[in-house]
């Protein structure tokens, strides 16, 4: 078997995605991680399980989950961390943006945006963000004042920008392809900063990545097809290097 071209920190980032779906914590992904993930979401946001913002983040995870178990080896119903690192491995080469990843990958960042987005106001304010740390990821309360608004500083541009859907697609796509510390993806979760020396500069990111309906996307997961988009924006977005 080949090795892996993912970067260290890839690995660490992609390795934290991997525990973030594991709900029982027995290092295997598996349908029944999706029950458990499900709960801590309704826990979080306070959504009713009937409720139309439950019920599409459950079918897009749940295309989610199914997707991959139809990536494990025939007959086995779950993925453990090396066959995960292996579906990445082969994913993220090549690709620039959100747009470029498979549609049942392309509806995961909506849907985390709109489980942080408590307000409904398509923005991530530094209190969601906040909220989202402490209580989602695990971060000591403690730890999350100064993390939260330098990662409010960097996502926005100094406060330039909102953090929008658009942008967050942006931000989540440097979480997955940044292969070093220093790109503001690293803030979708918050917990990477011991990686960092916060040297900074500027990049002019491309295109916007918004999928409006994440529910008709998920409809038309066998038969999508990707099509060429032509840039339509230039939006400011602080990255990193060591210094």
């Amino acid at each position: 078997m080949s090795a892996l071209k993912l970067s260290p920190f890839q690995q660490e980032k992609l390795q934290y995605y991997f525990n973030f779906f594991d709900s029982d914590g027995n290092g295997q992904l598996e349908l029944s991680d999706l029950d458990g993930f499900m709960k801590k979401v309704l826990d979080f946001t306070g959504w009713d399980v009937d409720s139309q913002c439950a019920r599409e983040c459950h079918e897009v995870h749940e295309c989610f989950f199914h997707t991959l178990m139809e990536k494990a080896e025939k007959g086995s119903d779950r993925i453990n961390l090396a066959k995960w690192f292996r579906m990445w491995d082969g994913l993220i080469p090549g690709c620039m943006s959100m747009r470029n990843f498979p549609v049942w990958l392309r509806l995961l960042p909506k849907s985390l945006f709109r489980i942080i987005d408590k307000k409904g106001d398509e923005k991530i304010d530094a209190k969601e963000l906040a909220d989202f740390y402490v209580k989602f990821v695990g971060i000591p309360e403690g730890n999350v004042t100064s993390l939260v608004n330098y990662a409010m500083e960097q996502m926005t541009d100094h406060g330039k920008y909102p953090l929008t859907l658009d942008s967050y697609n942006q931000m989540f796509a440097n979480f997955l392809i940044g292969r070093t510390p220093y790109g503001p993806g690293r803030f979708i979760f918050g917990c990477f900063e011991h990686m960092v020396q916060r040297t900074e500069f500027q990049l002019i990111q491309g295109p916007s990545d918004i999928l409006q309906d994440p529910l008709s996307e998920f409809k038309r997961l066998q038969i999508a097809q990707h099509s060429p988009q032509t840039p339509n924006s230039l939006v400011k977005v602080k990255f990193f290097r060591a210094a």
